[in-house]
């Protein structure tokens, strides 16, 4: 993407990117819950992908987005967002294909997503420019959303295993501190770094997967007690409540 689409790594970013979590795990279950009632509905045996149904037309989107974005010279963030929701629902169907529909299990998904994020993150940063400013805007290449795929699904199997041995409510908490207190400690400083910028947004994932499960799920599950569509529209309101309101104080250079 062109890089005045693209918004300033600071405070805002940070809060944003969890908050985006959150709301793409619930896009995430939302998708494949409408995928299933379409496929009940047709009565069409070969739409019953499960949790890889909605994924064909997620790509479409992020293909169609892609093109929309070259062709835009205005300096609006909305693109990059787009592509982060798009991006970040996608990565929730792929992890729970992977564990659920493929039984690959918590140890083999999550050694295949981190060993190949690591392997990225050495190509990512022998590219990125030197030196890095603390308020940078990142290069979204191909690499860079690949990266954010690979992330999004390590980040939704650690947070759904977090979540399973010891509680939404518990998991939930316990990673959203976290990452509160990861983000007001390095956001101007360590999270520039190649390894913890990474780190920083695989424990979004994780931490979003967590509270996002918690706010969807019903009070016999340990969760908040609002239905799916209810959780994904708070989510989503206040993802973009923030992100308009809240406007970046460092301009781009």
């Amino acid at each position: 993407m062109k890089r005045e689409h693209n918004p300033i790594i600071n405070l805002r970013y940070w809060v944003l990117i969890s908050l985006v979590s959150v709301f793409g795990t619930n896009t995430g279950d939302l998708a494949v819950r409408w995928y299933k009632q379409l496929a009940i509905a047709l009565n069409l045996s070969w739409l019953e992908l499960r949790h890889l149904g909605p994924l064909p037309v997620l790509v479409v989107c992020f293909v169609l987005l892609w093109d929309l974005e070259k062709k835009d010279k205005s300096k609006i963030e909305l693109y990059f967002w787009l592509a982060i929701i798009i991006i970040r629902t996608a990565a929730t169907n792929i992890a729970d294909a992977l564990v659920d529909d493929l039984h690959l299990g918590f140890l083999i998904s999550s050694t295949i997503f981190t060993v190949g994020l690591l392997c990225l993150a050495l190509l990512w940063q022998k590219n990125r420019p030197k030196p890095i400013a603390l308020n940078f805007v990142p290069e979204t290449t191909g690499i860079y959303w690949l990266m954010m795929l690979m992330a999004g699904v390590l980040g939704t199997v650690l947070g759904d295993y977090l979540a399973h041995n010891y509680g939404l409510a518990n998991s939930a908490l316990v990673l959203s501190l976290l990452m509160v207190g990861l983000v007001l400690a390095g956001y101007r400083g360590f999270l520039v770094l190649t390894p913890l910028y990474w780190l920083g947004i695989v424990l979004a994932r994780i931490a979003g997967t967590a509270a996002g499960d918690w706010l969807a799920k019903s009070a016999e599950k340990g969760g908040s007690g609002l239905d799916l569509p209810t959780a994904t529209l708070i989510s989503g309101v206040i993802f973009v409540l923030v992100a308009v309101y809240w406007k970046s104080d460092t301009a781009k250079s």
